[in-house]
């Protein structure tokens, strides 16, 4: 049997050496690649990365009064090259540092910079807000309002809600209040439900509709009722479906049994009705365009948990008895009334649901946010009073778990 043989190939042989510079070409090219391409990206996206991290920990510390600490991590940003994107970001931060330094003109010019240099910043909105703060501040209102109006003009929804409210302000300030209220809701249209501008939204909302309709000066939507011989406002007020509290305050009213014929009273018709979050405790009272106001309660406690589902308000008290089980009758003004100054009772209109539960007061205002009571809905005085004034009896009222509208964003999905 022969031995097969393998000829060696010559050392010089032009294939092999083909391949070697081949080989050596690619190697080449590769670093060439590594030392100048993937290098510098990497380096910049370190950089940014970094970047944004000291300026999320320079937010957290400027929240917590650290100003000093906050500049340090913001100054190096500014004069690095490798990451303009977040100058416009560091400088935002710098101005808010000055602000709270009582340094508005080097605030003023910071914010100014980034309106004009960086036109296409997604922080440019948040600086144009925080300009006009700086100039509102200093007097220079019909300048802050201006630069209101572009960014309402301008922004996205989520950064027009800013703009509006503040837009609000100023016009309650200057006693409008309806062109207020109307500002108020297009910010709680435009914000992510459950945002901070959502909050700041519906609560300026609910206190410019309570003032409006609580207020002598006629409004759109509001009606007059002249005083008739026989009149008493308990009977005007079963006659118009409002309340006597809401006709009192709508009329500077200190006594109900002076009225006199003739007398003109403003009323404004309400068909509400209450939705109660359980979840996040709270309390909203809605009127055919909505939220009207929103209010925090306390609900029940574990074990005790408010009971889901649909009821009515029942005969309103003001200063109420407390019929506590297994004890003696409480009166009203005793220090241990659970019930405070008002009790409305939840008549329920749907099969297997409590009979004792209600909408009241509380001598414990600390416990109103949290899972507190026996069951009941508890409010601060002055909430629980301004409620009973506006809601009459069998207004529906719905408990559900969490209460989130139909088609709305919530700012967890934002």
């Amino acid at each position: 049997m022969s031995r097969r043989r393998t000829r060696k190939k010559p050392a010089n042989d032009p294939n092999l050496m083909k391949i070697i510079v081949a080989i050596c070409v690619m190697l080449g090219a590769v670093l060439v690649a590594a030392r100048f391409v993937p290098w510098d990206a990497h380096r910049s996206e370190g950089a940014e990365a970094a970047s944004g991290g000291e300026l999320d920990r320079a937010r957290e510390l400027i929240r917590d009064g650290a100003y000093a600490e906050a500049r340090a991590l913001i100054e190096p940003i500014l004069s690095a090259k490798s990451n303009p994107a977040g100058v416009p970001d560091a400088m935002v931060l710098l101005a808010d540092i000055h602000v709270a330094a009582g340094q508005p003109e080097e605030a003023r010019s910071l914010l100014q910079q980034v309106i004009d240099q960086y036109p296409g910043s997604t922080v440019r909105p948040q600086a144009m807000l925080r300009l006009a703060a700086v100039l509102r501040e200093d007097g220079q209102q019909d300048e802050a309002t201006t630069l209101l109006r572009r960014v309402e003009q301008e922004t996205p929804p989520e950064i027009r809600a800013d703009a509006l409210v503040a837009l609000g302000r100023e016009s309650r300030a200057a006693g409008d209040l309806l062109a207020a209220r109307d500002q108020f809701a297009r910010a709680a249209a435009d914000a992510a439900w459950g945002s901070p501008a959502f909050d700041e939204a519906i609560e300026a909302l609910g206190a410019a509709n309570v003032d409006l309709i609580f207020s002598p000066g006629e409004v759109p939507g509001s009606k007059v009722y002249v005083v008739e011989p026989g009149d008493n406002l308990t009977a005007i007020g079963i006659k118009l479906n409002t309340t006597l509290g809401l006709l009192m305050r709508a009329n500077n009213i200190d006594d109900p049994a002076r009225l006199q014929v003739g007398q003109r009273l403003k009323w404004t018709p309400k068909d509400f009705h209450i939705i109660i979050d359980r979840r996040h405790c709270l309390l909203y009272l809605m009127d055919k365009d909505g939220i009207f106001k929103r209010y925090r309660v306390g609900l029940g406690k574990p074990g005790f948990e408010t009971t889901l589902g649909k009821y009515r308000i029942g005969n309103k008290e003001k200063d109420p008895t407390w019929h506590k089980q297994g004890e003696e009758p409480i009166p009203p003004g005793d220090p241990r009334n659970e019930l405070g100054t008002r009790w409305m009772p939840l008549v329920p209109v749907e099969e297997g649901l409590p009979t004792d539960l209600g909408i009241h007061g509380t001598i414990a205002p600390a416990t109103i946010g949290y899972h507190s009571s026996a069951g009941c809905a508890r409010m601060l005085p002055a909430d629980v009073e301004e409620l009973y004034d506006l809601v009459v009896r069998s207004t529906p009222v719905e408990i559900v778990e969490e209460y989130i509208p139909d088609g709305l964003v919530t700012a967890a999905a934002s």
